[in-house]
């Protein structure tokens, strides 16, 4: 075989060559709440919720306890926090919500609890 058609068969090769796509999945993003946990009973008169992210670039996440409005936790220490207090005994589910840089929204499952305070707001 000469130089020439060496080299047309190099270059032939090269411009066949078929270009595949690779799909890059986004992270898969978790929103947990840590704290309380399901079933926990609280007896403090305040209480600070924490929640944990995994998997992506969270930019916020927010809290609903009892189906109510979202609120925004403080990012401290590699977790959320949230300050709950003037609250009345009872049955509590909360929740939490992260949303990513990239504008992805994930919600936790709910989390179940009890709130068991004395008449006087203090701990049993």
């Amino acid at each position: 075989m000469g130089i020439t058609k060496m080299m047309w068969s190099a270059s032939k090769n090269k411009t066949e060559t078929k270009k595949t796509k690779v799909a890059v999945k986004p992270a898969e993003v978790r929103a947990v709440l840590d704290y309380p946990q399901q079933g926990e009973k609280i007896t403090a008169p305040q209480y600070t919720f924490r929640a944990g992210t995994f998997g992506g670039d969270v930019e916020l996440v927010t809290i609903s306890i009892n189906q109510g409005p979202w609120e925004p936790c403080r990012n401290s220490a590699g977790y959320w926090w949230y300050d709950w207090s003037g609250y009345a005994e009872g049955r509590c589910q909360a929740e939490v919500k992260a949303r990513t840089k990239d504008g992805r929204v994930i919600t936790s499952k709910p989390c179940k609890f009890q709130v068991a305070l004395g008449t006087d707001g203090k701990q049993r």
